[in-house]
């Protein structure tokens, strides 16, 4: 078969064009279709047999403007496999594995996105077997909810061996000053600077610039009710990471701490 100045493309594998560029089948390259001939029958096509492929001619300034105007054709989106079939233990592979690239906690939301087909409840029993899976068999990771997320870390009775590997200093604690002042902000959030030094009995204006400015505490809204309607101050998503905890809710109460 002869045809002029086109080039010959196959609707269901796309073609090579200048020395090896890939164009995917079109809708567009309907419209553009010279003539289309039949082959016969039994040709195998990617390891199947097929029966009379449709060949389409395009020319070749067509086939220039989808390259130059549709990278879709040339490369594939993005996607992921669906994951409403995929067997326990493969979904708990590719679970762990983003777990392990994350920095942060993941929320379910974020984990659901990157499963198509997943379930936000079944997601969520899934992650708390794998907690539990963890601590029956002793790992030396932990999978705990974090600030309303999920993340691995390492267990608490292991850090002398994990600081081996990083001898830089420790990030600087918090002074007694500022401890005192978070876990006021804490346990009695949203709160106002005024209540906070009530509590104390001293200022705590630069304690509370500190704990802004690691990202422990943050400003919640205005006491409408109070005079001059003053700042309210409450706790972080970073606050609740750093103590390892899911919500304030989780804060230890009186009855837990030692006499």
């Amino acid at each position: 078969m002869s045809i002029e100045a086109g080039v010959v493309v196959s609707a269901s594998d796309g073609a090579t064009v200048s020395g090896g560029a890939q164009v995917a089948k079109k809708k567009t390259a309907a419209s553009a279709v010279a003539n289309a001939e039949s082959v016969p029958s039994g040709i195998p096509v990617a390891d199947r047999e097929v029966d009379a492929p449709l060949i389409e001619a395009i020319s070749q300034a067509e086939v220039r403007d989808v390259l130059e105007h549709d990278d879709d054709s040339v490369l594939e989106e993005d996607f992921a496999p669906d994951v409403l079939d995929m067997p326990a233990s493969e979904l708990r592979g590719v679970l762990e594995s983003l777990l392990l690239v994350s920095n942060k906690p993941l929320k379910l939301e974020r984990i659901e996105k990157c499963l198509p087909g997943s379930q936000r409840s079944y997601l969520e029993g899934f992650l708390r077997g794998l907690s539990e899976r963890y601590t029956a068999e002793e790992r030396g990771w932990d999978l705990r909810k974090i600030g309303g997320g999920w993340q691995l870390l390492t267990r608490v009775q292991f850090h002398p061996w994990v600081r081996q590997l990083d001898k830089k200093e420790l990030p600087s604690r918090l002074s007694k000053s500022a401890m005192e002042t978070l876990a006021i902000v804490a346990y009695k959030q949203p709160v106002s600077r005024g209540k906070i030094e009530d509590i104390r009995g001293v200022q705590c204006g630069p304690m509370l610039r500190q704990l802004m400015d690691m990202h422990l505490v943050h400003v919640v809204g205005r006491d409408d009710e109070a005079l001059g309607r003053p700042l309210l101050y409450g706790t972080t998503d970073q606050f609740l990471e750093r103590f390892g905890l899911s919500s304030p809710d989780d804060l230890p109460r009186q009855h837990e701490f030692g006499g």
